[in-house]
């Protein structure tokens, strides 16, 4: 306490030591530092808003190039959606047109089998009836020359193929 009673008995004295004038300019310092404090602030505030309105705007332009990106996005996905839906459609046409040429193909494949089964019997009872005719035609030369033992036996060598020929052909 005794330190404080002495600063404030030197800063009277002190006072008493300044001229007048300069005792009555005094009281205005503390306001001009007040005023030169409040204009940095105000400067510093301003500064500080047009820097937080410098960003806001560049954060704006962001959200604005994000949206645009979106919607061309979203009009990508729905071009591709619109796509998927056309490949869908082509491909479920495919699969019936598939299913409908699969059914189609085993039917000409049983008709080809049974052809081949056709031309196989035909092709065996051609065999059959030329080895006939062969052994028919020995056997009418023999008997036009008069061996009737030539023509039976012409005609025995050639029964089977004869009677297969004849069941092949009913």
């Amino acid at each position: 306490m005794a330190l404080a009673l002495e600063l404030e008995d030197e800063r009277d004295f002190l006072l008493e030591a300044l001229p007048g004038t300069a005792r009555r300019r005094r009281p205005w310092v503390p306001i001009t530092l007040a005023a030169l404090v409040l204009a940095a602030v105000l400067v510093f505030i301003a500064g500080n808003e047009r820097q937080a309105n410098t960003q806001f705007d560049q954060a704006d332009h962001s959200v604005v190039q994000t949206r645009d990106r979106i919607a061309a996005a979203e009009a990508e996905l729905t071009e591709v959606r619109n796509n998927l839906r056309f490949l869908r459609v082509q491909i479920s046409v495919s699969e019936k047109a598939l299913s409908d040429d699969t059914t189609l193909l085993q039917g000409v494949r049983a008709a080809l089998a049974q052809a081949q089964t056709d031309a196989s019997n035909k092709s065996s009872y051609i065999v059959s009836l030329k080895t006939c005719q062969g052994g028919v035609q020995q056997a009418v030369n023999a008997l036009s020359v008069g061996d009737e033992s030539h023509a039976v036996a012409a005609l025995t060598a050639v029964s089977t193929a004869c009677q297969s020929a004849s069941t092949s052909s009913a």
